[in-house]
């Protein structure tokens, strides 16, 4: 759902497990360039693990999730990985740092947990960071990102994506 390319300039905001991250270096190569922040010391460690264990190079920053270490326009593609819902006062600063560091026509892409309704729900603990789809399209579109959409809800995690525009000089 990333849709990362080769060559690519790819961030993520939020490690995760340091899996999703490693697959995308994977796909952007050496001519690319996968960069990951987390606020948290222990992310590191899992960024590395996971990238040496798929072959990948993936750089990792410590960092404030709303405080971007990069220029405007660096990245194709920024990837807001599970940091949306546990970060209640400071979502609108991460979205407006994640559109800042895009260039024009790049793409947010917003991976979060959500309750699961019916069965399953009941079955299964709701996402701790549960937030939905329609909330995380409202944050895009505040921070003058459009097309905002989700693109799929499936097995307790919402994808949604939006993307720069475009501006003619």
């Amino acid at each position: 759902m990333i849709g990362a390319k080769a060559g690519q300039q790819v961030l993520f905001i939020g490690a995760g497990d340091g899996r999703l991250p490693a697959e995308v270096a994977r796909v952007t190569g050496l001519n690319g360039r996968t960069l990951v922040i987390d606020s948290e010391t222990a992310a590191q460690d899992v960024v590395e693990t996971a990238a040496a264990d798929a072959g990948a190079l993936v750089e990792f920053q410590q960092s404030a999730l709303s405080m971007v270490p990069a220029d405007p326009g660096t990245f194709d593609i920024a990837v807001i990985h599970q940091s949306l819902g546990a970060a209640h006062a400071h979502r609108d600063r991460i979205v407006a740092d994640a559109a800042r560091v895009l260039r024009d026509g790049g793409r947010v892409v917003v991976i979060e947990g959500v309750s699961v309704s019916g069965i399953l729900g009941k079955l299964r603990r709701p996402a701790a960071s549960a937030m939905p789809g329609g909330e995380i399209q409202q944050l895009l579109t505040t921070a003058g990102l459009r097309a905002a959409r989700t693109l799929a809800e499936t097995d307790g995690v919402t994808y949604v994506e939006a993307s720069k525009p475009r501006f003619n000089t």
